[in-house]
């Protein structure tokens, strides 16, 4: 997968990649890319999921985590959620799986931190590499590592703001995938879009993406992905 910074992809499994892989050895060879068709709706009124046009975004997010159950939903990605002030993210940090730190311009060493459950599960940069802590060569009260609780987070990245050499890296804090598991982030509000999708048959799947408007739902965006 690309780095997150650009996008999250749902095309083929409609899985919630919370990682940047490590590149292929170019010598390995394997089967092509399933190609697949992808058909379009959206919707301007009435309702979709349970989801009606004109919901407040505040009661639009039970309604998709109650997609856990019914649809097999397993997280929902949030767009524009982009913040530059730490110390506002006490609270909320714990509250999403996958969080990226960067300048303001983007670099390779930009930093992916998943959480699975309550813990980190996997922290790569953006070049693809995979690290067991960051920063890879501080010591390991003064870094987030592998296993970490996720409310340790909020103090890790505190303390490691104030080294000079990684300051740059809180210009920007994206809180990209929401735990459904969660509670509701009532800064999801700004956001202009969420998206979450799910697989409908063997071979067939569902990208939702919830467009807002000042707060509430102006339109919702269905894409259908099958097989040739």
């Amino acid at each position: 997968m690309q780095a997150r910074l650009i996008s999250i992809l749902l095309l083929a499994t409609v899985t919630f990649t919370a990682c940047q892989k490590e590149a292929a050895d170019p010598l390995t060879t394997g089967p092509e890319p399933v190609p697949y068709r992808i058909e379009k709706d959206s919707i301007e009124t009435g309702s979709f999921l349970g989801i009606a046009i004109g919901d407040e975004a505040a009661a639009v997010y039970p309604k998709i985590q109650a997609l856990q159950l019914s649809k097999g939903v397993t997280a929902m990605n949030v767009v524009g959620n982009i913040f530059s002030d730490l110390d506002q993210l006490r609270d909320r940090i714990p509250l999403y799986e996958y969080i990226l730190l960067d300048q303001n311009r983007g670099t390779d060493t930009g930093v992916q931190i998943t959480i699975k459950g309550t813990s980190v599960s996997a922290i790569y940069l953006n070049s693809g590499k995979k690290l067991n802590q960051w920063p890879e060569k501080e010591k390991a009260s003064a870094s987030v590592q592998t296993g970490e609780h996720v409310n340790a987070l909020f103090g890790k990245f505190t303390s490691i703001r104030k080294n000079k050499t990684y300051s740059s890296k809180f210009e920007r804090i994206f809180l990209m995938t929401k735990n459904l598991a969660t509670a509701y982030d009532p800064a999801m509000t700004q956001s202009p879009q969420w998206y979450f999708g799910y697989a409908t048959g063997p071979e067939t799947s569902e990208q939702i993406q919830v467009h807002f408007e000042n707060g509430k739902v102006k339109k919702i965006r269905i894409d259908h992905y099958s097989q040739y």
